[in-house]
């Protein structure tokens, strides 16, 4: 790409990045739902995770945000996108 292109900055990202999966909050909580009804339960989940039980009950409420130990038992990793709604 040109140097001095005329296009926005944003535009030119387009070929930054790989192009996988994206999930907002909401959508982890569900992963989790799932993960912890293959699982069996919250306790067994928890076990196996080195979690605590009553951690992931609040983040299933909505009381906590995900957590790090969350997303890494989900296989998850955290990244960063443009939000293209401002």
């Amino acid at each position: 790409m040109r140097k001095n292109s005329p296009e926005p900055a944003a535009s030119r990202l387009r070929d930054l990045g790989s192009h996988q999966l994206v999930f907002d909050e909401r959508e982890v909580v569900q992963l989790l739902r799932a993960a912890i009804k293959r699982e069996g339960n919250q306790v067994a989940f928890a076990k196996r995770h080195g979690l605590e039980r009553s951690h992931l009950n609040m983040v299933l409420n909505g009381k906590r945000p995900v957590s790090s130990n969350i997303v890494k038992a989900l296989k998850l990793r955290k990244v960063y996108a443009i939000d293209r709604h401002q």
